[in-house]
């Protein structure tokens, strides 16, 4: 009996439920989108794998035995409980629904992050989201390693050695062609350019970050095209502090050009001719862990905010 009850389907019980709910194998039929016959075999299939029957049939009636009125209320809570199941796998899957736990570093946080999270949870309200803005990569693998964040995003140049930790690994998200862009104060002399040479920025102090990883791409880049990069006068850990000096007119700092996509108060940019380059934006987790659906989701409405501020002319700053 176990073992014949193990293999009822939910083909069985559907046609059992749509003949209780319609009262005739024709109605039932209509419903399934099947034909008669084979209403009558599924559930004829499932009083003999259940070994108990549910109907008595006449060639004037059909009704339900005892048995059978007792099975159908539970065969329809069944079905109704399978199919939310099923319901809310899917929502989870397709990043309708669940959790987004996801970190990044403090400026893409702020620069890029936060106007895709805008129309992500405009679309997607059942999601709860959680943020980790964080001030160095160690600080994001150790969000990833103990589950506080899923996946981080990160970018680089194509090939570029992020110095992942062995457990983790990158998945792509988007490969766009990024543009060095150089950062100085309103009124600086910079701004009578419309494009700006590299050889222009010899001439004027510049604020560096800090950075093995994040911001090694820009080096790497511009050495690609046989430039080094300008003597820096001032060295920073964060991003952030290296456009308040330049605001402050302390000097001028070079950065990709998603670094200046929101409007910067007292900040004006140019960019650098010829500093084009490939540049990927990745999710950082942890290796063999899959990307769960609202990751996924995410990443479309990261896709196309990166499609639509790298798909056109670069605009300058006023």
């Amino acid at each position: 009996m176990v073992a014949a009850q193990e293999n009822i389907s939910t083909r069985e019980l559907r046609a059992f439920v749509a003949l209780v709910q319609s009262g005739s194998f024709t109605a039932a039929a209509e419903r399934l989108n099947i034909t008669q016959s084979a209403v009558s075999k599924r559930v004829s299939e499932l009083e003999q794998k259940l070994a108990i029957r549910l109907y008595d049939r006449t060639t004037r009636s059909l009704e339900l035995t005892s048995e059978g009125v007792a099975f159908a209320t539970s065969a329809a809570a069944l079905l109704n409980q399978l199919e939310q199941s099923i319901g809310q796998l899917r929502s989870l899957a397709q990043g309708t629904s669940g959790h987004l736990k996801l970190c990044a570093a403090s400026n893409m946080s702020s620069q890029m992050i936060a106007p895709t999270l805008a129309s992500y949870m405009r679309e997607n309200p059942l999601v709860r989201v959680e943020l980790h803005d964080c001030q160095t990569r160690k600080e994001m693998f150790n969000h990833i390693a103990n589950g506080t964040a899923d996946v981080g995003v990160i970018g680089g140049l194509v090939d570029q050695d992020h110095g992942l930790p062995s457990e983790f690994v990158l998945t792509q998200i988007n490969m766009v062609r990024e543009r060095m862009v150089v950062c100085f104060s309103h009124g600086h002399p910079l701004g009578a350019h419309d494009v700006v040479n590299w050889d222009d920025l010899a001439a004027y102090p510049q604020i560096g970050v800090r950075s093995r990883f994040g911001l090694g791409h820009v080096t790497g880049s511009l050495q690609r095209h046989g430039r080094p990069p300008p003597e820096r006068s001032l060295d920073v850990t964060m991003i952030n502090t290296a456009i308040s000096l330049v605001g402050a007119g302390v000097g001028i700092a070079v950065f990709p050009s998603y670094v200046v996509s929101w409007e910067r108060p007292g900040i004006s940019w140019r960019e650098i001719r010829d500093t084009s380059h490939d540049y990927v934006f990745s999710y950082v987790h942890l290796k063999g862990r899959a990307i769960n659906g609202a990751a996924r989701r995410f990443s479309e409405h990261l896709i196309q905010r990166l499609n639509h501020t790298h798909g056109g002319n670069l605009p300058k700053s006023p």
